[in-house]
C-alpha cells in the first residue's frame, strides 16, 4: 500500500499534469535522464513541464518544509534561476505543525453559518478576515465531502491539500483547482504576516459564490450518499 503522504504527493502532480498540458506544455511525472536539463546538474526533479519553445518548469512537491528539503530547493531554485525562460515551482502538501490536531467533522448547519459569517464581512468591508474564514469553510467542506475512514476528515489541512481533496473527489475541475491555488498564495502571505498584501473584493466575492456552489453540491452527494 503506497503512504498516504506520497499518495498526496502523486495526486498533486497529476492534478498538475492537467493544468500544464492545459496550457500546452509537454508534462512529466518522474522524468527520465534523457529528458531531465543538464544545468540541473543530475538533480532528478519529481516533474517538468516543457514549453514549445523549449523553456519549461521544474516541479517538486515535498510534504513538509525542513532545514534539509529548504537547503535542497535552495540549491535548486540558483540552477533553475541561472537559466533564461525556466521556472521552479514548489508545492508543500502538509506544512509543519507542532500537533495533529483531531477535527471534528462539519456539519452542513455550521458550514451555513459560516459562509454567512464570510458574506457579512465581505459586505462591511472587512476583506482579509472574510478571505481568511472563508478557507477555513473551504477546508470544512473538504473534510465533509472526504469518506468515512480517511485522515484527511480529521485532522488540519495545508491549503494545497485542501484544493487537492476536492479535486480528487470530483468537486473542482483543473481550472478550477488551478484558481484556488494561486488564492492558496494569498492565503499563506497573509497567515504568515505578509503584511505587503492586501486582499480585495475583486478576490473575496468569487470565493465566496464558489464556496456556495461548492456547499450546494458536497451537501447534497453526502446527504445522497448517507440516506444511501
Amino acid at each position: 500500500m503506497i503512504p498516504e503522504s506520497q499518495a498526496w504527493e502523486m495526486g498533486v502532480l497529476h492534478n498538475l499534469r492537467g493544468i500544464y498540458e492545459g496550457r500546452g506544455m509537454r508534462f512529466y511525472i518522474n522524468p527520465s535522464p534523457d529528458l531531465i536539463p543538464g544545468f540541473l546538474g543530475g538533480f532528478r526533479p519529481d516533474a517538468i513541464a516543457i514549453s514549445p519553445d523549449g523553456t519549461g518548469v521544474v516541479l517538486e512537491v515535498k510534504s513538509y518544509r525542513t532545514p534539509t528539503t529548504q537547503r535542497q530547493m535552495d540549491e535548486l531554485k540558483r540552477r533553475v534561476s541561472s537559466e533564461d525562460g525556466w521556472q521552479l515551482e514548489v508545492i508543500y502538501t502538509n506544512p509543519a505543525t507542532d500537533e495533529t490536531n483531531v477535527i471534528a467533522k462539519p456539519t452542513a448547519d455550521q458550514i451555513e453559518s459560516r459562509l454567512d459569517e464570510v458574506e457579512r464581512l465581505e459586505q462591511a468591508g472587512y476583506h482579509g478576515p472574510a478571505f481568511l474564514t472563508a478557507w477555513a469553510v473551504l477546508e470544512s467542506l473538504a473534510r465533509l465531502a472526504t469518506p468515512p475512514g480517511s485522515t484527511a476528515q480529521t485532522i488540519s489541512l495545508g491549503a494545497i491539500q485542501v484544493v487537492q481533496k476536492l479535486a480528487e473527489l470530483g468537486y473542482l475541475e483543473n481550472e478550477e483547482a488551478s484558481g484556488l491555488r494561486a488564492l492558496a498564495k494569498v492565503r499563506n502571505a497573509v497567515v504568515h504576516g505578509d503584511l505587503s498584501v492586501n486582499v480585495s473584493a475583486a478576490q473575496v466575492k468569487p470565493f465566496l459564490e464558489q464556496l456556495k456552489a461548492l456547499r450546494s453540491e458536497i451537501v447534497r452527494s453526502t446527504s445522497a450518499q448517507a440516506s444511501g
